[in-house]
């Protein structure tokens, strides 16, 4: 081996996941090290991803990966780092620099099918995208219509024909309620959970639940927004429910049936059975919002994470005339993913890591993500002259403050005031209005 090709190959060991990622042309997520795509050689979603502090790569789809740019060239490019002329065209292409004259090349025959390949393989994975996104579209398209159904077959909340679950519900957890259209009530609205015998869905029980759609610019209906109710259950007023995991299914215990007594504590705790969440969202939820007072044409806006809180801060306020009030369904929602160079540790909470060393707890920073699309937060009018938004209390203080920082910076317009309005330390908008009502 001459000098010439020894250093050539020194210098392409050299180059970094990082830099050779930039020369392929590979897609960083925005995470800060790992960022997974599709495979350029293989296809599939993400299927394939680099680490650029760890210096690796990896496909799940080839069955390969790395821990060095010459081999993550050599996949991307469909080359065989086993015979001399792939290896040193994958050092090529990392060095973006010709092979020095006394090394092997491959053949231009070899080039050609090589290339033609990658162009074969490229279509298919085109292809087989076009396929996946049309199938979710259709998924989605059927998930917004089984949500358009659901709030067809519910009532108006206010209205004297509701089943009155959902006034009562309101008033306990809110000392009262919106006299608006939005909110909606349903008698008996089923709530699914595993599978039967057959794979089907199962329904877990049926019960008395309030509705509420999300909706998109220009009052799309994209989804709904489901609390199902007990008001035989303080202080939430939520049904409490459980379901069988894969450890209790291959304990040999028996679904949770509604009615039943909790399943003990014990089995809990091993993860044999788990609390489900009396909240679900059918459809879409993502860009969307909840409204719920008011209409989106006002130029005041209030609203937060939950629909409780913005319902008693609208009842606190009187339900301002001039005033919009909605809910952003959750908080990743009302505020948008953050730019991962701006998580920073928080000041007082720990977590062991994989060795038991306790280290802080990284907290998504206040600086909204760079190049972020619409929907990856609610949509707020460009009208809007005042947008208030409504911060829990009782949620991690650090995380929280963060987060509602984030919104505003991620809603921000140039004359448009963003006031961030806190309830008491330790309560919600919710809680504060229960308390002031007795």
């Amino acid at each position: 081996m001459s000098e010439a090709i020894k250093l050539f190959i020194e210098d392409a060991r050299a180059v970094s996941i990082e830099e050779t990622a930039k020369i392929l042309g590979l897609k960083f997520s925005g995470k800060r090290h790992e960022h997974a795509q599709p495979c350029p050689n293989c296809g599939g979603t993400d299927t394939f991803a680099f680490n650029t502090a760890k210096e690796k790569w990896n496909c799940r789809a080839g069955g390969i990966g790395g821990n060095d740019g010459i081999g993550m060239a050599a996949h991307c490019a469909d080359l065989d780092v086993r015979r001399r002329d792939g290896f040193l065209e994958a050092c090529s292409i990392v060095l973006d620099r010709d092979i020095p004259d006394e090394g092997e090349r491959e053949s231009d025959e070899d080039r050609a099918a090589r290339l033609q390949r990658l162009e074969q393989r490229r279509l298919q994975n085109e292809a087989d995208a076009t396929a996946r996104s049309d199938s979710q579209a259709d998924f989605r398209e059927k998930e917004r219509a089984k949500a358009r159904g659901i709030i067809k077959a519910s009532i108006v909340l206010c209205s004297v024909a509701a089943p009155p679950q959902g006034r009562h519900y309101l008033r306990h957890r809110c000392n009262g309620f919106p006299d608006a259209s939005w909110l909606r009530v349903g008698a008996n609205v089923p709530y699914w959970h595993g599978q039967d015998e057959r794979g089907g869905p199962l329904e877990l029980f049926s019960g008395p639940a309030m509705v509420a759609s999300f909706i998109g610019p220009g009052l799309v209906e994209i989804g709904c927004h489901i609390t199902w109710i007990n008001l035989n259950e303080p202080p939430k007023f939520r049904p409490k429910l459980f379901g069988l995991t894969r450890d209790g299914i291959a304990a040999g215990l028996v679904e949770w049936a509604f009615g039943d007594a909790p399943p003990p504590d014990v089995d809990v705790a091993d993860g044999l059975y788990e609390p489900l969440p009396a909240k679900k969202m059918r459809g879409s939820k993502k860009g969307g919002l909840i409204p719920i007072a008011g209409h989106p044409e006002a130029r005041r806006w209030v609203g937060g994470e939950g629909i409780e809180n913005g319902v008693a801060f609208g009842i606190w306020e009187g339900w301002r005339q001039d005033t919009f009030y909605f809910a952003a369904g959750d908080l990743g929602n009302l505020t948008g993913p953050a730019e991962p160079s701006s998580r920073f540790a928080h000041p007082m909470l720990k977590k062991p890591d994989a060795k038991g060393v306790a280290r802080a707890v990284m907290v998504q920073g206040p600086v909204p993500k760079r190049d972020q699309g619409v929907e990856d937060a609610m949509w707020v009018a460009d009208h809007v002259a005042e947008l208030v938004l409504l911060a829990d209390g009782d949620s991690e203080p650090v995380m929280t403050a963060a987060a509602m920082a984030r919104a505003r910076k991620r809603h921000a317009r140039p004359g448009r005031l963003i006031p961030i309005v806190w309830p008491r330390a330790g309560y919600d908008f919710s809680r504060m209005a229960v308390e002031a009502g007795e």
